[in-house]
């Protein structure tokens, strides 16, 4: 009885810790990073500014990627006449991997730049821990939401976070 309350314990503790590690970021300015984009330019997020910003982490191997990102093209282009952005930062080691991922998927809105990752530095930077993950960004770059994983509900708080910054 003992060893069970015991394991009992541990797993209570580590469920409460895990949202206070991502907590952390909530509130904070995002870290800088520059990347580049799928062209070869490179981008900076202190160069964004004045936007409000949804940073995506994503990768080809991820099955909850696949269902969201068709999500967030949709997202991009709701928002594409707004001070609005995504940066959709892939994190596949593999190009190729990425390139197969997005043949698959309707082109990318203007309004969505496509980053790559392949060292995980800047997703490592952001503290995730599950894949997908996402980060909205307010104006002044500082972390206002937060979203772990994906499901069909998500699209909607998206929409109500980003007019609540929008704002």
């Amino acid at each position: 009885m003992a060893r069970i309350i015991t394991i009992l314990s541990i797993l209570i503790i580590s469920l409460l810790t895990i949202p206070l590690s991502f907590a952390a970021w909530l509130n904070d300015k995002a870290p800088d990073f520059t990347l580049q984009d799928i062209e070869g330019n490179k981008v900076a997020l202190s160069d964004l500014k004045g936007k409000v910003v949804y940073i995506n982490f994503w990768a080809s191997w991820c099955p909850p990627c696949k269902e969201e990102f068709p999500e967030l093209n949709i997202l991009a282009e709701k928002y594409r006449d707004s001070d609005f952005i995504i940066l959709a930062v892939n994190v596949d080691k593999v190009k190729s991997n990425m390139d197969d991922f997005l043949l698959k998927m309707p082109l990318p809105s203007k309004n969505m730049i496509i980053l790559v990752d392949p060292k995980a530095s800047v997703v490592s930077s952001f503290n995730a821990r599950a894949m997908p993950a996402s980060f909205i960004l307010d104006k002044e770059g500082v972390t206002k939401y937060m979203h772990l994983g994906f499901n069909e509900k998500d699209p909607e708080k998206w929409v109500k976070e980003i007019d609540s910054l929008l704002k």
